[in-house]
């Protein structure tokens, strides 16, 4: 049932979007500007744009940056299906405990995490003294919450219970099953949290920078690097920053609004015949 919202409403939200997006605005304006030393700017150049994109120092951090995104995903992505799999159809009591797990990474706070990881592996002459599989460690553990409601309601949503009991009653196996009828149907609701998780450590500063420091370039660290350069330099790797993360978010947006329709259009159709 849709609601409607009020003249009133409109204006509140109005305002909201205002006040959220004028910083945004403001930071992309004054990428442009030469100057903006009085009310209104002074001067459009590109020149600033020319100088990051053309920084091979910048395109490396933000490659960095997308790859140390990339691989913790997946990772994750794949230990929470098995899990949910595992608990699911074989053990269902096992879902409120992984659930739980799950939850726990909320409570801690990423320089914390990233703290007490530095000083309990480093040195230690283990694979987990590496510093890149420190980091990637660390953004598994912070993605997990995300990323195991994300693929739990997806699961749900596709009814894999009964997809495996039909695949069983024409002969199939479980894992058969799982891998041939269950993960094809899984394919958006995985691409949606891995995009959301994407999205949200590509603009991590502190894990990566307690963890890696200066050895591991990305490009929040490059952000930080460009203080003592003028404003516009600054303004014009945020402004790019945001576009790539946005980027990321409406990809999210549109792999789950298209498999929102998808499951609205089998219900018409369930409902017609």
């Amino acid at each position: 049932m849709k609601t409607k919202i009020g003249k009133s409403g409109v204006v509140f939200l109005t305002l909201v979007v205002l006040y959220l997006t004028i910083p945004l605005i403001t930071t992309l304006i004054y990428s442009f500007t030469s100057n903006w030393t009085s009310i209104l700017p002074r001067g459009f150049t590109l020149k600033y744009y020319i100088q990051i994109l053309s920084d091979k120092r910048f395109i490396l951090a933000v490659l960095r940056s997308v790859a140390i995104s990339i691989i913790p995903v997946c990772m994750t992505s794949l230990f929470v299906i098995l899990a949910l799999y595992t608990a699911l159809v074989y053990s269902p009591k096992l879902e409120r405990i992984l659930e739980m797990i799950s939850m726990v990474p909320y409570t801690i706070n990423g320089v914390v995490l990233a703290t007490a990881v530095l000083s309990t592996y480093a040195g230690s002459g283990t694979i987990f003294s590496n510093r890149m599989v420190m980091l990637i460690c660390i953004y598994c553990v912070g993605g997990l919450p995300v990323t195991f409601r994300a693929i739990r309601n997806n699961m749900y949503a596709v009814n894999i219970k009964q997809l495996i009991e039909a695949a069983e009653i024409l002969g199939a196996g479980r894992l058969y099953a799982f891998s041939r009828i269950v993960a094809p149907c899984m394919v958006s609701g995985i691409m949606v949290s891995t995009l959301m998780c994407m999205a949200g450590i590509f603009g991590d500063y502190a894990a990566v920078r307690i963890i890696a420091g200066s050895v591991y370039e990305t490009a929040q660290l490059y952000l930080f690097a460009t203080r003592n350069q003028p404003i516009q330099v600054s303004s014009v790797v945020l402004v790019v920053m945001m576009i790539v993360t946005l980027s990321i978010a409406l990809s999210a947006l549109y792999l789950q609004m298209r498999d929102q329709d998808k499951s609205s259009k089998h219900q018409e159709a369930g409902i017609g015949e």
